[in-house]
């Protein structure tokens, strides 16, 4: 793998997590309960680089195990990420974040917001093309970048407000429609070539 086409894995699986898109709630959190911003962020941090590791490693035994062809994995992985960026785009990324802070920087927060399905599939399809070790670094890479985005942004969300940083969230969407849609027609055109074999 070249140091380009690492850059790019990157950048899938942040596009991905796109923590911009959860800027409005992650400044929300910080302008209402900012005693309990630091734990809640660390606590968000553990839990994604946790589940990131987690998919990253066990992403392709778990398809051999479970017999699945990487082909179909593809095809299905795309209409996951192309659904979910879909839903973003029409009703953006949305969570109230109730009760103990700390515990719902983890859920929903962590998962399903960042470490969702899309994610997840990304993780396993990533694992099985460029091996556990390459997305490990990978997904650790964007997982950090995701964190230091959130960290980060919460501070400007609470000078400017959540609304810009929602609808900078749904454009990040069409980057991630994009990345669904590229897997279905990875996938399709392997399988045609299968069948014209």
């Amino acid at each position: 793998m070249t140091p380009l086409e690492f850059v790019e894995v990157v950048g899938q699986i942040y596009a991905i997590e796109n923590p911009i898109g959860k800027l409005g709630i992650v400044g929300e959190m910080a302008m209402d309960r900012p005693q309990e911003f630091r734990k809640a962020v660390r606590a968000m941090a553990i839990a994604v680089i946790v589940l990131s590791s987690i998919f990253s490693l066990v992403g392709g035994p778990l398809l051999s195990a479970l017999n699945i062809d990487i082909v179909g994995f593809k095809i299905a992985g795309g209409i996951i990420i192309l659904s979910t960026s879909v839903i973003t785009l029409v009703h953006g990324s949305t969570a109230t974040l109730g009760g103990k802070l700390e515990e719902a920087a983890v859920v929903p927060l962590a998962t399903p917001l960042i470490v969702g399905p899309g994610t997840m599939t990304t993780l396993i399809l990533y694992s099985t093309i460029y091996g556990p070790a390459i997305t490990l670094l990978g997904s650790l890479t964007a997982s950090a970048l995701s964190i230091a985005t959130l960290y980060a942004g919460a501070r400007l969300v609470k000078a400017v407000g959540p609304i810009p940083a929602r609808a900078l969230g749904r454009f990040m969407a069409l980057i991630i429609a994009t990345t669904g849609t590229e897997l279905v027609l990875s996938g399709v055109s392997q399988y045609v070539a299968r069948l014209r074999a």
